[in-house]
């Protein structure tokens, strides 16, 4: 057992919830008779076409719809078990298990003796240090086997959070200074960490907001990881930011979750979509064009936890 075991648990825990979701909806029912676009689905269903085609995504990830162009069809598995009326239909035990949500949902409480004092977590601490739990379990080592950062002097990361890739670049790279850029309230948590690595001589920090602020001027590379989720993420602006920051010939590092270009999975990005927000490939590399860049590419992905990496030159 590895740590994909961890991580697929997690994913698929959120799958099956849309799955849940499309069964009270009635989707695959709706789609029994033929391929129907968003809207039309959407109409049927009464839903939002933009969060129904969010779930749709999930459901062509986990093999449950097959996508043509911009409509949506039952596959063989779903025309088989999930359409209501079909001799091996599961859609009711499907249905029981989405009911029983409660019943998990307060599990942690019930476990609790008779007077005992439930702990409190941090919800934020959570979030920063779950970002480098993530990242020292595969992500660093695909960031830094696959862009060379050889002869680069100022890294500037937007929105980096424990600092966790910058901190392994710089002890790759002797030469490379940074600074890691974030709320006040997450720099917090960054000097802990640069403090725990011993790097407070070549990592510096800078609180802001990359809403308000600018990202300095003078950088070589600027990593953007996991800061553009689809269109809440604000992409051209950050992008843009980046772009006027880095010297002639400075290099954008850009880490997403990124959908397939006909948005059919895969399933990280595409729970991730559901979620949050996701961009295509398609989509992200041209933003990233769109800012100026040149040379951009794909450098590095890997399907098991989400990550792709995308690099352009300035």
């Amino acid at each position: 057992m590895d740590i994909s075991f961890l991580y697929d648990l997690h994913w698929r825990s959120r799958a099956a919830k849309a799955l849940q979701v499309a069964n009270s909806l009635d989707v695959f029912a709706h789609l029994s008779q033929g391929a129907m676009s968003v809207e039309q689905l959407a109409e049927q269903t009464e839903t939002k076409p933009e969060m129904l085609d969010k779930l749709l995504i999930v459901c062509a990830a986990l093999g449950l719809l097959e996508k043509d162009g911009e409509a949506y069809r039952n596959s063989e598995f779903s025309q088989k078990y999930l359409v209501k009326g079909s001799e091996l239909y599961q859609g009711d035990i499907v249905g029981h298990f989405n009911s029983l949500d409660s019943v998990w949902a307060d599990l942690g409480d019930r476990m609790l003796a008779e007077g005992a004092v439930k702990k409190e977590r941090d919800g934020n601490r959570d979030f920063i240090m779950g970002m480098h739990n993530i990242a020292v379990c595969g992500r660093t080592e695909l960031f830094l086997d696959n862009i060379d950062l050889s002869g680069r002097k100022k890294l500037f990361d937007v929105g980096g959070g424990p600092g966790s890739y910058t901190i392994a670049a710089c002890k790759r790279y002797p030469e490379l200074q940074a600074i890691i850029f974030d709320l006040p309230e997450t720099i917090v948590i960054t000097k802990e960490m640069i403090a725990k690595e011993g790097m407070g001589e070549r990592i510096s920090v800078r609180e802001g907001s990359w809403d308000k602020d600018d990202f300095g001027e003078g950088n070589d590379v600027v990593l953007l990881s996991e800061v553009m989720h689809g269109a809440v993420g604000n992409a051209e602006m950050k992008l843009a930011k980046a772009y006027e920051s880095l010297v002639e010939g400075g290099l954008v590092v850009v880490q997403e979750f990124l959908l397939n270009d006909d948005k059919s999975g895969p399933l990280i990005p595409a729970v991730f979509n559901l979620m949050v927000g996701a961009y295509s490939k398609a989509e992200l590399f041209g933003f990233v064009e769109g800012a100026g860049f040149k040379e951009v590419k794909l450098a590095a992905e890997a399907q098991e936890h989400g990550s792709t990496w995308i690099t352009g030159v300035k």
